[in-house]
């Protein structure tokens, strides 16, 4: 049950194409830090380098869920590996020439993410195609238990492969690897939805999947809930190195568990909801695992004993990815086909938000310490949750 949705030979292609191209982003994004890093010696380069992959998403965001919604999804993920392959290969081409600066690689990493921006809209909204409604639990869960894995194999692959292929190795690699998946999803044999935005121009479009949020209570409350816990709690990774020198009072090891634990209850979680299957009740779903990551995250804080403290860090990822999941299955099943790509699109922007959040959580810790600091952002997180949940929630009975 729980890979039954890999028996839709389009599904499989998808995912399959899907890990790849995670894991060879992964390996270049690794690569890229440590060649920055050792040529410029600059964390502030390093960070602009994470705005090159944010900026995109946000500016470009609504434009690339309506592409998504007016064109064939497919289609658009096959242009999307081939075009990225471009910058990469020029990337791995100035590099083995001895020329390559940080420019170039800020503009060729800007160039990367722009052929990027419509790829969450694109494979968010495709799967609700590419399976039957009774296994998009399924899908959506083993989905992101691939990414998942890519997140957790690739930058471990990317530190080992600078050491055997070099950083323009590795460069290469990711070519290669984007056009591997490409070749991929030109074997899916799928048309798609015939979607009727022929009388329409994109700022319609546009307007038309912002209006249908705010008159669907539930996806709205969902976006909310997702925006506040990226801003307020949801780059606590970062912050752990605190929590480990200063709070629980362990070296590296103590911090490699700490940093791992969310992981771990993270692929629990999808593994559990991927065989759920039916719908169920899924909507009741989201909002708990959405009270759970704010409110496990408050116990975190407050613990001082290190084993407590990972079975709190193993909810906390846990409920997060649950509550991702979930929602994103939500969006499957309530809104139509022809808005999909929009609506995921408005959803995936809090991804971009993790840099405002970073900032946020980094003067709240230096202000109050770790753990109080971290602790009022998840209180705040929580009540604002609350609210979002008796103010928004649909009346019992509705669909």
């Amino acid at each position: 049950m729980i890979f039954s949705s890999l028996r839709n030979r389009n599904y499989a292609l998808f995912v399959s194409s899907d890990f790849l191209g995670s894991i060879g982003q992964f390996v270049r994004e690794v690569a890229v830090y440590w060649y920055v890093y050792e040529i410029t010696s600059s964390a502030i380069v390093l960070g602009v380098l994470g705005l090159c992959e944010s900026v995109p998403r946000l500016t470009l965001a609504l434009f690339a869920g309506a592409l998504a919604d007016r064109y064939n999804r497919v289609r658009i993920l096959q242009l999307i590996q081939f075009l990225s392959a471009i910058p990469v290969f020029i990337m791995s081409l100035l590099y083995y020439l001895g020329t390559l600066e940080v420019w170039h690689i800020i503009v060729l990493e800007v160039l990367v993410s722009v052929a990027k921006s419509a790829s969450p809209s694109a494979t968010q909204s495709l799967i609700h195609e590419l399976v039957p409604e009774k296994q998009i639990m399924n899908a959506v869960a083993l989905s992101s238990a691939a990414f998942n894995a890519a997140r957790v194999v690739g930058p471990s692959l990317g530190g080992t492969l600078i050491l055997w292929i070099g950083v323009g190795g590795c460069f290469l690699l990711d070519g290669i690897v984007l056009l591997i998946a490409g070749l991929e999803l030109l074997l899916i044999r799928h048309s798609g939805p015939t979607l009727d935005s022929a009388n329409q121009n994109f700022m319609s479009e546009i307007k038309a999947g912002l209006h249908y949020i705010r008159h669907a209570p539930t996806i709205l409350a969902i976006m909310g809930i997702a925006y506040t816990m990226t801003i307020l709690v949801g780059t606590y990774q970062r912050f752990l190195p605190v929590f480990a020198k200063h709070v629980f009072q362990v070296g590296p090891e103590g911090l490699g568990l700490l940093m791992s634990a969310p992981g771990v209850g993270a692929m629990l979680t999808l593994l559990v909801l991927a065989g759920r299957g039916e719908k169920g009740d899924t909507r009741k779903l989201v909002w708990v695992m959405g009270i759970l990551s704010s409110a496990t995250m408050i116990f975190f804080c407050m613990s001082r004993n290190l084993l407590i403290g990972l079975i709190f860090l193993a909810l906390i990822g846990a409920s997060q990815i649950g509550f991702r999941t979930t929602a994103r299955v939500v969006i499957q099943y309530d809104v139509p086909v022809e808005l999909l790509g929009r609506v995921t699109s408005v959803f995936g922007i809090d991804r971009g938000l993790q840099s405002l959040g970073s900032v946020l959580l980094g003067a709240l810790t230096a202000a109050f310490g770790a753990a109080l600091g971290l602790g009022t952002a998840a209180v705040v997180s929580l009540l604002v949750t609350l609210v979002l949940y008796f103010f928004l929630k649909p009346p019992r009975g509705a669909a």
